[in-house]
């Protein structure tokens, strides 16, 4: 995961939590590990786990309560994500595309 932009690994870790939960490694009621453990599990900064549960909140798999915990919502995503946390979704995908492309024509310019 070293290799893989900042902006890819919440996407990586939201993946890898939404495939745990699918297979019942975290069942529904089940706590998720805290903030500070995933960030050791996968070698991340805070707003990189924040992002990631945050993907997983908005397809209605987990849910959070402030000094309690993370805890698993559902198995499965729901059909409907809330339509205004899906575009602030998208509008950010695009802006970190946009970056990682801006990033990448910097890069060969100081090349060649």
């Amino acid at each position: 995961m070293a290799e893989q932009t900042a902006s890819t690994k919440y996407q990586v870790i939201a993946t890898d939590l939404r495939e745990k939960i699918a297979a019942g490694v975290f069942a529904v009621g089940d706590q998720l590990p805290t903030k500070a453990e995933l960030m050791s599990q996968y070698s991340v900064a805070l707003n990189t786990v924040d992002r990631a549960l945050e993907v997983l909140r908005d397809l209605g798999l987990i849910e959070s309560h402030q000094g309690v915990g993370t805890f698993v919502r559902a198995k499965e995503a729901t059909e409907r994500a809330d339509l205004g946390s899906r575009v602030s979704r998208l509008e950010a995908q695009v802006a970190e595309l946009f970056e990682l492309l801006h990033r990448d024509a910097s890069e060969k310019k100081r090349k060649g």
